[in-house]
This record gives C-alpha cells, sequence and structure tokens, in this order.
C-alpha cells in the first residue's frame, strides 16, 4: 500500500464565503478597535492604521481573532476534516485548539520572519500528524508566502532552541525550535513557494521542513494553521493524551536529546 504524499496542495478547498467571512470579520474588529483609513479602506489600510496609531490595540486584534466564531469553523471545517483523515489515516482525528493559530506576517518586519523548521517539536501530536496552513488573502512570492522542501522522507532533524525577539533584539518571552543552521542551504535548494489564494490549504506532514519567512511587501499576509494527527495512535494513548505546552521544548528534549544541536534559555 501507498503511502500518503508529504505535501498537499489542496486547491479551492474551504468555502469562498467561509473564508470571506473571516476576513470581513477581522476588518470589522480592526474598525472596532479604532482603525480609522476612511469607509472604503482594505484590510491593509486599516492595519497600518492602526498600527501607527495604537500597536498594543492591533496585538489584542490579533488575540482575539482566534476566540472568534468564524475561526472555529475554519479549523473544524467538514473538507479540512476530511483531508486531514485522508493524509493520516486516522479513524478518530486529535486536533487540541491550542495549536490552532492565526498568523499576521507584516510587510518589511523582518524580525518576524519565521525561519525553517518542523512542526514536530513544536506540538508532537503524534508521529503522523499533519499542518493545514490556510491563506486569508493572496500568498506566495509577492508577500513572502510559505516555502516547503520536497521530500518523500519523513525524519526529524537537529534544533537550534533560541528565544524569540523583538525589533530591538530583546527577548519576547517564548522560544522556537528552527533546524540547525547547517542544512539551510539544502533546504534552500529544494524548497519550492506555492501561490496560494483564499480558500486554498496547503497541508504538509509534521516532519517536512518549511518556513513562512520575511515579508517583502508591499501586502501584508493572512493566514490560519490546525493541526491535526491521529487520536487513537499507540503512542497518544500511552501519554494519557496530554499535549506540550504552546511554548517550551522541554517534552522534545527528553524525548531526543540527541536532536538538540544548541539551547538558549532565558
Amino acid at each position: 500500500m501507498t503511502a500518503p504524499p508529504l505535501v498537499k496542495e489542496l486547491k479551492g478547498l474551504l468555502p469562498a464565503a467561509l473564508v470571506n467571512e473571516a476576513l470581513e470579520t477581522f476588518i470589522d474588529m480592526l474598525r472596532a478597535a479604532g482603525a480609522d483609513a476612511g469607509s472604503d479602506a482594505d484590510v491593509d489600510a486599516l492595519i497600518d492604521a492602526l498600527r501607527a496609531a495604537d500597536r498594543g490595540a492591533l496585538g489584542q486584534v490579533y488575540d482575539a481573532m482566534r476566540e472568534t466564531d468564524v475561526f472555529r469553523r475554519i479549523v473544524t471545517a467538514e473538507p479540512l476534516r476530511q483531508a486531514a483523515q485522508a493524509m493520516t489515516g486516522a479513524k478518530r482525528l486529535h486536533s487540541p485548539f491550542q495549536h490552532a493559530v492565526f498568523r499576521m506576517d507584516l510587510a518589511g518586519e523582518p524580525w518576524r520572519g519565521f525561519d525553517w523548521h518542523q512542526d514536530y517539536p513544536y506540538n508532537m501530536l503524534c508521529h503522523r500528524s499533519v499542518t493545514a496552513w490556510t491563506p486569508l488573502t493572496p500568498s506566495g512570492a509577492a508577500n513572502g508566502g510559505v516555502d516547503v522542501v520536497e521530500t518523500t522522507e519523513a525524519r526529524l532533524h537537529p534544533v537550534d532552541i533560541r528565544l524569540k525577539r523583538d525589533a530591538a533584539g530583546q527577548p519576547l518571552g517564548g522560544r522556537d525550535a528552527f533546524v540547525a543552521q547547517a542544512l539551510h542551504a539544502d533546504f534552500e535548494a529544494r524548497s519550492r513557494k506555492p501561490e496560494l489564494q483564499p480558500g486554498d490549504v496547503l497541508m504538509f506532514h509534521n516532519t517536512v521542513p518549511h518556513r513562512s519567512g520575511y515579508n517583502p511587501g508591499p501586502r501584508h499576509r493572512y493566514s490560519i494553521q490546525v493541526r491535526f494527527g491521529d487520536l487513537l495512535a499507540p503512542e497518544v494513548i500511552a501519554r494519557g493524551w496530554r499535549n506540550r505546552r504552546a511554548d517550551g521544548f522541554e517534552a522534545f528534549a527528553a524525548l531526543h536529546p540527541d536532536l538538540i544541536a544548541s539551547e538558549e534559555r532565558p
């Protein structure tokens, strides 16, 4: 039996009306938070206006978007669930809500680039879990997009665990686990950048190296990611369905000490 692919592009998987509602909800929240860029302003103009006027308010909208009804309906949409079941082979899906996120990658903010990584160290749902990456606005070469490495081999790579930092280089509190720097050149040579439209879904296995890097602009990038694993996988049952925290990599380091190339602590 042929194993499911490690990367799939699913064009138009999510209903256009649902994705449009998510973007419209986000726009309504930006206006409610004080974004003032005129009655016909698009989402980017509203972001820029609120970022200039009150960066803290923009952060509140960013956090609260994940708490909206439409966000929940996207991450539990039936077409998404069916695609995840097909790719994981799971009879019952495991999808902890803590690992479903809203991303806002603003143009021209280089410190926000998310370098080469694998999702397994971040969520560790099970040996075969997948990430569904879907944009709310077009994503591709024009605004950085997401890069994936073409691979047919499911394997884990060594990681450098680093503190998250702001534009001034000050620690932000959480940490990242990027794949060790020595492997980046190989990833660059084998990677591609899918051109994705709202409603498209890029679904990939938790060991696929990828990055959603620096956004050169001019347009900002907005996306939603949700993770799916196998609820009945033996390793999930054995740990009593416990999940690792949303930040920190102690569980990964305990299971894979040989894969910690370096580690920066607070």
